[in-house]
């Protein structure tokens, strides 16, 4: 479809500072109005006061972002009654209407002459890269011939920028030709189907009772953890933090296809059981009762000082 061009020093134009923002507003949304109709910069009076106010539009008039009937400028058409005229319209960059419908036509011929070329080599239709299938590489409008089409675009006024109707000051930069992205490539059918293979292959499954990190899940950990300023993790606690995952994921019946990953986010967060007193390890019964002044745990605190517990145990067991 074809743009309404705004040129980049609008939002400081002397006009549009007077206009101020809500009939600017009205000017801008009509202009998109007027290049999707191609009406050549002719706006029909209902389409005005649908948008519109009569203030607004009366701001417009006054400032010279629009006409009326039986306005004198020289470089704008007549004006039916009724009916408004953006100012400088084509002389803004804007395509015409004969324009647009002139590169529609040889988009559609080239278009033709593709799907002629296609259905008499039986190629693939597969092999248009444009995302949109009924397109070619170039937009329906032919935007890509907009210099050589429109040789006015290098005009030194943007749509309703002019310096000769009311209002109009010196200072407009050039106008812009509306810039366009390169469509994306459409994804075919034989590479969803790979990928969604791909993902198929990678069986998600329970985490084994005795998983273990491997040494660049530490490291990474290591790292994360000293980059927000928590202290690094011992051996010891390295293996209380794995086991303390690893139950956690099989009370929670977890399934992936890799847990490094997770280990790391939990290993980065969690906070090191402190070196116990000699003499001993406390673990806190299930009533939640703690000395006398402590405040309760917390279940996960609970869970982690059970988990340190039993690997104090065991440890001690496996020294015997």
């Amino acid at each position: 479809m074809p743009f309404f061009v705004v040129d980049d020093g609008a939002h400081s134009h002397p006009k549009m500072m007077r206009a101020k923002n809500a009939a600017v507003g009205l000017w801008m949304r009509v202009g998109s109005y007027v290049a999707q109709h191609l009406t050549d910069g002719h706006v029909p009076g209902p389409v005005a006061t649908m948008y519109g106010s009569t203030p607004q539009i009366s701001k417009l008039l006054a400032v010279g972002l629009w006409h009326e009937h039986g306005h004198t400028c020289p470089r704008c058409p007549a004006v039916r009654p009724g009916d408004f005229f953006m100012h400088d319209y084509r002389e803004s960059g804007n395509p015409s209407r004969a324009e647009v419908l002139a590169r529609r036509k040889r988009a559609a011929d080239k278009k033709a002459k593709q799907r002629a070329a296609q259905a008499g080599s039986g190629a693939d239709s597969a092999e248009n890269p444009s995302l949109f299938g009924e397109e070619s590489s170039e937009n329906r409008d032919g935007f890509d011939e907009e210099t050589d089409a429109n040789p006015n675009q290098d005009s030194d006024d943007s749509a309703g920028h002019g310096d000769v109707s009311p209002g109009d000051s010196s200072g407009t930069s050039r106008a812009r030709v509306p810039l366009h992205s390169t469509p994306l490539r459409k994804e075919g059918a034989g590479e969803r189907e790979g990928s969604a293979g791909s993902s198929a292959r990678a069986a998600l499954s329970l985490i084994p009772a005795d998983w273990e990190p491997s040494a660049d899940d530490v490291r990474a950990a290591q790292l994360a953890r000293l980059d927000s300023g928590r202290e690094q993790l011992t051996a010891d606690q390295v293996d209380a933090v794995t086991r303390k995952f690893v139950r956690r994921q099989l009370d929670d019946g977890k399934t992936a296809a890799a847990w490094g990953g997770r280990w790391r986010q939990w290993a980065e967060t969690e906070r090191p059981e402190q070196p116990s007193a000699a003499g001993g390890v406390v673990v806190h019964l299930p009533t939640g009762r703690g000395p006398v002044g402590a405040q309760p745990q917390s279940t996960a605190d609970k869970r982690a000082a059970e988990a340190f517990a039993l690997a104090q145990r065991l440890r001690a067991e496996g020294n015997q």
